[in-house]
């Protein structure tokens, strides 16, 4: 049951987001690795459209690994005050930033290098990984954690990092060829149709196999 659960969800995501995902600059074919993690670690807690519309200026002033690594943390916080929590970001940046010049320019290479790097926490690691290191990895978040809990119905809400059994299920998930889009997928659909309040299960394509849904309709 549960494979063929998996199956259909990513079978009607990837053909749902074929014709309704997002547009972002950071899914464009053109943007490089490293604005497609940095945009990752900007779009933590804050709305996709806010960072769409910061991500020209941001780029602009570091447009890539080096010039990032130059900057001083008075700098970035200079530049992240636009988006709200600029202290904790920019200390974050910077960090990236002080590594990468200890690593003289070189980015984490392997998955073991990431421990010992600026890139910690489950979130930006699984983007590294799955942008820098072209592996299946989940962008786990609250949003895909939610969708995931809902469709296969698996109890109470709980942080990420400690819900051991959402992360297997996002694991399992994405082992797809189109994986990229395929998290874009779910994030999207989070955000658009399976809401956090009023979620529009009436126009959901996952409603045949949701137990969420099929729970509501007792």
């Amino acid at each position: 049951m549960k494979e063929v659960m998996i199956q259909y969800l990513q079978r009607n995501l990837l053909r749902w987001f074929d014709e309704n995902g997002r547009a972002f600059p950071w899914r464009d074919p053109t943007a490089t690795k490293y604005q497609q993690i940095l945009s990752e670690i900007l779009l933590q807690r804050t709305q996709a459209q806010t960072v769409a519309r910061y991500y020209p200026l941001f780029f602009a002033k570091y447009p890539d690994w080096k010039t990032l690594s130059k900057a001083t943390l008075e700098e970035l916080e200079e530049i992240m005050r636009p988006l709200g929590l600029y202290r904790h970001r920019a200390k974050r940046l910077y960090k990236l930033g002080q590594d990468l010049k200890r690593r003289r320019g070189r980015v984490p290479a392997s998955s073991d290098e990431l421990a010992d790097s600026g890139f910690a926490g489950l979130y930006v690691t699984n983007a590294f990984e799955l942008f820098m290191l072209r592996k299946r990895k989940p962008l786990l978040d609250v949003n895909m954690s939610r969708l995931l809990k809902r469709y296969f119905n698996t109890g109470d809400f709980m942080d990420v990092r400690l819900d051991k059994e959402v992360q297997t299920l996002a694991n399992d998930i994405i082992e797809v060829r189109r994986c990229k889009e395929l998290n874009w997928a779910i994030l999207d659909f989070a955000a658009l149709v399976c809401k956090a309040r009023n979620p529009a299960c009436e126009c959901c394509v996952l409603r045949p196999h949701c137990l969420y849904q099929q729970q509501r309709e007792k």
